[in-house]
C-alpha cells in the first residue's frame, strides 16, 4: 500500500509556506509525523519536517506524480506532534512563516545541510590497485578516505585533502569507490522524550518557610485546580513584598509530587541566575535555567537533560515557554505585566499567549504574578475570563513606603536648576550617615524626547491622538507617532507662554556625574545598559551593592524587577515625566507599574523605607495613584480612557511595520499598503465590521540600521477579522511593483509603537 507524507518545507520563502505531500518509498519503513526528511523543491535538496503520514491523499492530487522522500534524517520522532501543533498555532496568530514558527518552538531544528562523502571500496581491491598506475590522483583519493576514522568525510574536506578536480570527484563515484550523501550539522538532541513518573519524596527538600495566610489560601485555590486537570488562568495580584515567590515554590513543589514539571518565566534574563538559586535551595538539580542567551551547545545540552527528564523544573526569560517537558503541568510567568515577554522578532509572539495555549492542550494551569498586572490581564480578571487571587500585604512586620511628590516646577522658580531637589538631596545625606544605601531610578529612552514646559509642566501633545509628540533634530519637527502629525516646536509655552520650554531628556550617567559632584564621599554604582553589556557585569554589580560596597545605586528600570536589598531605605525617582509622556496610550501604564515595582524596593526588611518622586505633573494621576499605591482606582480610570479611545483591551490592533534602505521606496510602499488594506475593507465581508486604518505614518525609530521604517495600524474588536484583512491586504501588497524589496514585519497587539 503506496503511503504519502505531507512535509513542511524548511524555507523563509513565504511562496513556500505550506505543506506538501511526497511519495514514501517502500523501504522507509519507519517514518513518523516530527521526523526530518530530505525532498527535492524545484531544483534543489532542502530539509523539511514530516507534519502527517496517511495512505490516501488530499482530493486535488488524486492521480498525480509525486516526487518521492529522498532521505529521512532522524532515527525517530524528533518533535512532539503537540509542539507541531504549538507551531501551527503560533503562525496563524502571528502572521509569521510556519518555518520560522518551528524554529522557534523547537529550536534544535536549525543546521546546515552537508555533503559527506562516504568509501565504498577498499585499497586492496583489485580494481582500486589498478589505480595506481591509470589514474594517480584518483587512488590518492581513495587512500585519503579510507584513512579517515569512519571512512566518511565532508565533501569539501575531501577535495581539499585529495587534491583532485570536480571530474577527478565524478568518476569515483560513477565507478562506484565512493558514494556522495546530503546530511546535515545539527544541535539535535540524542534522546526521546521521557515517559511521565511520580517522583520519590527523597528527591526534595522541605521547606524551610512558613506562608502566611494570604499565601495559603491563595495556594489551595490553585491546587484544587492542578488536581482536577481543567485548564485555568490565574492573575496572581500581590503587593510588592506579599511573598508571591514563596507560592510559586509551594505550587512547584505540589506539581512536582504528582509527576508534573513546570515552567517558571521571569522578565529579564539577568533575573534567571538569582531565581534560580532560590529554588536550588529546596530542588536542587531538578532546576535547569534556559533561555535565548545560551550558546548553541549549551541550549542542545540544556535540552538533552529536559528531554531525557534529568531537568523538572525550567526557569527561564520568554523563549523558554517552549521547553520540551514531558508532563508539563504549571507555567509561571512572574511579573506578567514586563514588555520583555513579547518577542520583537518574528514571530511576535507573548509569553503569556503561548503558555496559555500549551496548558490549554494539556489542562494545566498558568499563573500570572504581579503587583502591577497589565490592564488586559486585569480586565480579563474583573470580567470572569481568568481567577483573581490577591495578597494585599508584605510579609513579616515591613509595609510598603510612602511616598512624597516633588513638584520640580517649584523647585525651578525657586531658583534649583539641578536635576536633584532638595528634598531629595537631604534624604541622601542623611542615608549617608546613617550607613543606609539608596536606589535612584530614571527611563532613560534615547530616542525619544519631548518638549515640556518647565515652568507650568505643559506637554505638547498631538491633537488627534492625545499622546506627547516627539521631536526629531533631524528637521526639528515634533511629530505624532499615530497620525503622522507634524508641528513645529513652540518659542514660548502655548499654556502660560514661558520661554521655559524645552526638550526634556537626561540619562543615568548625568545623574551619576551629577551626584558624584554634589556627595563626593558616596560610593555610586550605575546600572543601566551601558555598564551590563554582558551578564557577568550586571551581576558583579548587583553582588556589589547587596555587599554593601556602594551607597547609591543609579539605574534604569532593569533595578525595579525582583530585587530585593535589606539595607534599601530611600527610593528616588529622578524624572517620572520621562516615562509618562512617551508617545504611546501605554505611557500612563507603564508610569504607573515602574513608579510602583520601584517604589517597592524600599523597606523590605525591618527597617522602614521611602520614596521620592521627582516630576513637573505632581498632579497627574498616574503619579497620585502609584504614590499612594492605588492600583485599583488606577485601574479604573485609565480602564474607562482606553474605551473612551476605542483602545486595547477593548479592541485589538495589527502593525505592518514596512523596511527599506531607500526612504522614498518604503514611503511609496506603505501608501500602495496602505491602499491594498482600504481596497480589501470595500469587500462585504468587512461591511458590518468596526475596522480602522491608521496611517501611514513614520515609525518612531525612523531609521534603524540603514532601513527606513514605516507603518500601518488595523484596529478592530474581532482579532480573526483583523488577520484576514490583513492577510489579504498583504497578498494584494506583492503583486504590486511597489513591494519590490520591501521588507514586511507584522505584530499583533503590539506593546510598543
Amino acid at each position: 500500500m503506496l503511503r504519502y507524507a505531507e512535509v513542511l518545507l524548511d524555507v523563509a520563502n513565504r511562496r513556500f509556506d505550506q505543506s506538501y505531500h511526497y511519495l514514501v518509498p517502500e523501504h522507509f519503513v519507519a517514518i513518523e509525523i516530527g521526523m526530518r526528511v530530505l525532498v527535492n523543491l524545484q531544483n534543489r535538496k532542502v530539509q523539511g519536517l514530516v507534519v502527517g503520514v496517511s495512505t490516501e491523499l488530499p482530493e486535488e492530487l488524486e492521480g498525480k506524480t509525486l516526487k518521492p522522500v529522498l532521505e529521512i534524517i532522524d532515527a525517530h520522532s524528533l518533535v512532539p506532534t503537540e509542539l507541531i501543533e504549538l507551531a501551527d498555532w503560533l503562525a496563524k496568530t502571528t502572521l509569521c512563516s510556519k518555518a520560522q514558527s518551528l524554529h522557534t518552538v523547537w529550536p534544535l531544528l536549525k543546521g546546515k545541510m552537508e555533503k559527506k562523502v562516504i568509501l565504498l571500496a577498499s585499497p586492496d581491491d583489485l580494481d582500486v590497485k589498478a589505480l595506481r598506475w591509470l589514474d594517480e590522483d584518483a587512488f590518492r583519493a581513495i587512500e585519503v578516505l579510507a584513512r579517515t576514522r569512519k571512512k566518511e568525510i565532508s565533501r569539501s574536506v575531501f577535495l581539499k585533502r585529495a587534491g583532485i578536480s570536480e571530474e577527478t570527484f565524478d568518476l569515483l563515484v560513477q565507478k562506484g569507490f565512493v558514494r556522495q550523501e546530503h546530511s546535515f550539522m545539527t544541535m539535535g538532541a540524542k534522546g526521546r522524550r521521557r515517559e511521565a513518573t511520580v517522583p520519590s519524596s527523597q528527591e526534595l527538600k522541605e521547606r524551610t518557610y512558613k506562608l502566611s495566610l494570604e499565601q495559603e489560601a491563595v495556594v489551595n485555590d490553585v491546587k484544587i485546580s492542578l488536581e482536577t486537570g481543567s485548564f485555568q488562568t490565574f492573575l496572581l495580584h500581590g503587593v510588592t513584598g506579599s511573598g508571591k515567590t514563596e507560592v510559586y515554590r509551594e505550587l512547584i513543589a505540589h506539581v512536582l509530587s504528582q509527576g508534573g514539571d513546570a515552567i517558571l518565566l521571569v522578565p529579564e534574563i539577568s533575573l534567571t541566575a538569582q531565581m534560580a538559586r532560590y529554588f536550588e535551595t529546596q530542588f536542587r538539580d531538578k532546576v535547569i535555567i534556559l533561555h535565548s542567551g545560551l550558546g548553541a551547545k549549551e541550549k542542545a545540552l540544556s535540552w538533552e537533560e529536559i528531554l531525557s527528564g534529568d531537568k523538572r523544573i525550567v526557569i527561564g526569560a520568554r523563549s523558554a515557554v517552549f521547553a520540551p517537558l514531558a508532563n508539563l503541568r504549571l507555567v509561571i510567568l512572574d511579573e506578567e505585566h514586563d514588555g520583555a515577554y513579547k518577542q520583537d522578532e518574528n514571530p511576535k509572539y507573548h509569553a503569556r499567549e503561548v503558555a496559555r495555549k500549551r496548558m490549554e492542550q494539556v489542562g494545566g494551569v498558568v499563573l500570572l504574578g504581579s503587583a502591577t498586572p497589565s490592564l488586559e490581564a486585569y480586565a480579563a480578571a474583573k470580567a470572569g475570563k481568568i481567577r483573581l487571587l490577591t495578597m494585599t500585604r508584605r510579609i513579616g512586620n515591613s509595609f510598603l513606603p510612602p511616598v512624597e511628590i516633588v513638584d520640580m516646577r517649584k523647585e525651578l522658580m525657586q531658583g534649583n536648576r539641578s536635576m536633584f531637589s532638595r528634598v531629595l538631596l537631604q534624604k541622601l545625606r542623611e542615608r549617608l550617615e546613617l550607613g543606609e544605601q539608596t536606589m535612584l531610578f530614571l527611563n532613560r529612552r534615547g530616542y525619544s524626547t519631548f518638549v515640556v514646559c518647565r515652568e507650568c509642566g505643559y506637554v505638547v501633545n498631538c491633537p488627534n491622538c492625545d499622546v506627547a509628540l516627539t521631536y526629531h533634530s533631524q528637521g526639528q519637527s515634533m511629530r505624532c507617532h499615530y497620525c503622522d502629525h507634524k508641528e513645529q516646536p513652540p518659542l514660548t509655552c502655548p499654556h502660560c507662554g514661558s520661554r521655559y520650554i524645552r526638550f526634556f531628556g537626561q540619562g543615568t550617567q548625568r545623574v551619576e556625574e551629577e551626584l558624584q559632584g554634589l556627595l563626593p564621599e558616596a560610593s555610586i554604582l550605575r546600572l543601566d545598559f551601558d555598564t551590563t553589556r554582558n551578564h557577568a557585569a550586571h551581576t558583579t554589580i548587583l553582588e556589589s551593592f547587596r555587599q554593601q560596597k556602594a551607597s547609591i545605586l543609579v539605574g534604569t528600570q532593569m533595578m525595579a524587577k525582583g530585587l530585593d536589598f535589606p539595607n534599601v531605605t530611600l527610593v528616588g525617582v529622578i524624572a517620572a515625566d520621562q516615562m509618562l509622556n512617551m508617545p504611546d496610550f501605554r505611557a500612563k501604564e507603564r508610569t504607573f507599574q515602574l513608579l510602583t515595582q520601584v517604589a517597592g524596593r524600599a523597606g523590605r526588611s525591618v527597617k522602614p523605607g521611602e520614596v521620592v518622586i521627582q516630576t513637573y505633573s505632581p498632579g497627574d494621576s498616574a503619579i497620585e495613584k502609584a504614590a499612594h499605591h492605588d492600583f485599583e482606582g488606577f485601574f479604573w480610570e485609565e480602564i474607562r480612557y482606553r474605551k473612551g479611545r476605542k483602545y486595547p483591551p477593548f479592541t485589538h490592533i495589527i502593525r505592518v511595520l514596512l523596511l527599506h534602505e531607500k526612504e522614498e521606496r518604503v514611503i511609496l510602499g506603505a501608501n500602495s499598503l496602505g491602499a491594498c488594506l482600504r481596497g480589501r475593507m470595500q469587500d462585504p465581508k468587512f461591511g458590518n465590521t468596526d475596522l480602522d486604518i491608521l496611517g501611514p505614518a513614520q515609525a518612531v525609530m525612523a531609521r534603524v540600521k540603514n532601513q527606513w521604517r514605516w507603518q500601518i495600524s488595523v484596529r478592530g474588536i474581532i482579532i480573526e477579522e483583523l488577520r484576514e484583512l490583513v492577510h489579504q491586504g498583504i497578498q494584494d501588497f506583492f503583486k504590486s511593483s511597489a513591494s519590490n524589496g520591501i521588507i514586511l514585519n507584522i505584530e499583533a497587539d503590539p506593546l510598543t509603537n
